[in-house]
């Protein structure tokens, strides 16, 4: 049986991850703050962590950071928060959070991702020596030095890419050649990455779609996720944190 680790100073999140996730067959311990996390990860061997950012004493990113990160140790840790902002989602994967979501999640998109992060395991936590990808990531931006940095930073990596300039472009991508990604720009002559992204979900649901801009408006990646966007970039591009977001999709996915 697979156990679960809540971590949440509000009484009420706690009882009800409990009650949800006890129903689905899973052992669920609870704390209300962070320095009972450390005690409980001595005593128990939790198989995911769902915490909240936002508690009393040391902050959740500062928590997460000291969670152990040998690789035969980690644990995969959901940060679970009623206050999400581009920014922040940054610094939580940077800290090692394998996901990000807010508490206004439907109850079954937070089963289905605490379900799908359990059964990926350690697969969460493989780095470029553990297997040669075969995936294909489609990068759509009408910029051509931006499609070109992108392809060859995500083709060193083993993947394999391909790179369009429009949206009507990356629509007929996804119906023909299926990407298991797409790196999608927000701001684009003509069809827009919102309307593009609104197609794509239509064509192919599944699908896993990263948005991009040099704009920080909260608005627009706001308007992505509720779309089905899974994250939100922002130019000039943090290649280790846009690897980090890509890696984490697809494997959650698999």
């Amino acid at each position: 049986m697979s156990k679960i680790l809540i971590v949440d100073d509000e009484s009420g999140i706690r009882n009800f991850c409990y009650d949800l996730f006890t129903r689905e067959g899973f052992e669920v311990v609870t704390v209300a703050c962070g320095e009972q996390l450390f005690d409980v990860l001595k005593t128990e061997k939790p198989d995911l962590v769902l915490m909240d950012i936002l508690i009393p004493g040391e902050e959740g990113l500062s928590l997460l950071r000291r969670m152990p990160n040998e690789k035969d140790k980690r644990i995969p840790v959901i940060v679970f928060s009623g206050y999400v902002t581009p920014e922040i989602e940054k610094e939580a994967y940077e800290a090692g959070a394998v996901e990000v979501l807010k508490k206004d999640i439907t109850l079954h998109e937070l089963r289905d991702k605490v379900k799908k992060i359990i059964s990926a395991g350690p697969r969460l936590f493989r780095g470029p020596e553990d297997k040669t990808r075969k995936e294909k990531i489609l990068v759509v931006d009408d910029e051509e030095t931006v499609r070109r940095f992108l392809s060859e930073f995500f083709e060193r990596k083993g993947f394999e890419v391909l790179a369009v300039a429009s949206g009507e472009e990356a629509i007929q991508a996804v119906r023909d050649e299926k990407p298991a990604m797409v790196l999608l720009d927000i701001v684009m002559p003509g069809m827009d990455g919102i309307v593009t992204l609104r197609k794509i979900r239509e064509i192919d649901p599944k699908v896993g779609v990263v948005m991009a801009t040099g704009l920080q408006d909260e608005m627009l990646a706001r308007d992505a996720t509720q779309l089905g966007a899974y994250a939100y970039v922002v130019k000039p591009f943090d290649l280790k944190y846009l690897e980090l977001v890509v890696l984490t999709r697809l494997v959650i996915s698999a």
